[in-house]
């Protein structure tokens, strides 16, 4: 019998490893092995990532995911799960409001204190998605694909946008009792929600840049799943 293959899931947090692990360990036993990798943060808007050295970051990661050390042969694809943060909005969509110590989202824009610093932050991020987007490989010759949830993983899957990071503890734990053990169920959530983008890969990212969109409430990560399970309706 021939060796599963890994694919593996970068993810910016534990809630985000907390929420779909299992469910996808479920959907694809059998068929390939499912390994998380927590960047805990966003390799997008580090202050030692730039558009110049952010693939070499992406293999560094891959190659000692966990410490494991895979060889390249041992992956089927590496599937990077980011949020948006509304990285392309217009500067029309950043309002100034002295209320918030940190950036506050809602599906009309980013409310702030300083919008200097969300311009600039969302310039970096912005650069860095652009470069990850026309990624095809890391590590030599694995297969890498950027999939989106806007404007968060708690957007998306609860509709909520500005949770505490207790709160997104008590929901990330919800929603892997919910789905873990109910491939089905996941996979409809997943792919035929409103938030579900209709498309193709590259209309998917030119469709998040749009207007507000990035701090509206879509994914692109149904896109992913239905390559694996074309009889989703």
């Amino acid at each position: 019998m021939s060796r599963k293959k890994i694919i593996l899931f970068i993810v910016e947090g534990i809630t985000d490893k907390t929420s779909l692990e299992l469910a996808l360990q479920n959907l694809f036993e059998g068929e390939n092995r499912v390994v998380f990798e927590v960047v805990k943060g966003d390799i997008t808007t580090s202050n030692r990532t730039n558009s110049k050295n952010i693939r070499s970051k992406l293999t560094t990661l891959v190659k000692s995911n966990g410490q494991r050390k895979y060889a390249a042969s041992d992956y089927k694809e590496v599937i990077h799960i980011v949020d948006t943060d509304g990285a392309f909005l217009k500067s029309k969509y950043i309002f100034f409001d002295e209320k918030y110590r940190h950036f506050h989202y809602t599906e009309d824009g980013i409310f702030c204190r300083n919008i200097e610093k969300v311009e600039e932050r969302n310039r970096q991020k912005a650069e860095m998605l652009n470069v990850l987007l026309h990624t095809d490989t890391v590590y030599t010759n694995v297969p890498y694909r950027v999939f989106y949830f806007s404007c968060n993983l708690e957007h998306v899957l609860h509709d909520r946008i500005n949770l505490p990071d207790d709160d997104k503890t008590r929901y990330a734990e919800k929603f892997e009792e919910k789905y873990a053990d109910d491939a089905q169920k996941f996979l409809h959530f997943m792919c035929n929600s409103e938030f579900s983008f209709q498309g193709d890969y590259h209309s998917s990212w030119k469709f998040i840049k749009l207007e507000n969109n990035s701090v509206k409430r879509y994914s692109n990560f149904n896109l992913f799943l239905k390559e694996y399970y074309s009889e989703i309706k």
